[in-house]
């Protein structure tokens, strides 16, 4: 859904996304972090107002190493669409990658 980029959608998108971010299934999670950045490129201040940068950035320090991924993946999509959103990894967050490229599909492991 967060490929259509009306506002309705995106409104519908906004609360659901914050519970899916925090789910306890980590494929729910995974797919929350690439649904954010999707949001941010149709709308960034929609996206920064919720706070879902901050949530991407918890995702960090998922104890799952696909979701790590895909948050760094997201993160870096908007880091490169923002002036004021920088990524920073620390020795704990690369290794949680490292990890992760053993169980990541072929999109993850190429990114």
């Amino acid at each position: 859904m967060s490929y259509i980029p009306l506002p309705i959608i995106v409104e519908a998108l906004l609360d659901p996304l914050r519970h899916c971010l925090k789910d306890k299934d980590p494929y729910v999670r995974k797919t929350a972090a690439i649904c954010v950045a999707k949001l941010y490129v149709y709308d960034p201040k929609t996206v920064e107002r919720h706070g879902y940068v901050g949530m991407l950035r918890d995702l960090l320090a998922d104890s799952n190493p696909t979701v790590v991924a895909n948050a760094v993946a997201a993160l870096t999509e908007l880091s490169e669409r923002s002036d004021s959103i920088v990524l920073r990894l620390n020795y704990t967050v690369a290794n949680k990658l490292i990890l992760a490229l053993e169980q990541s599909s072929e999109y993850v492991f190429v990114f």
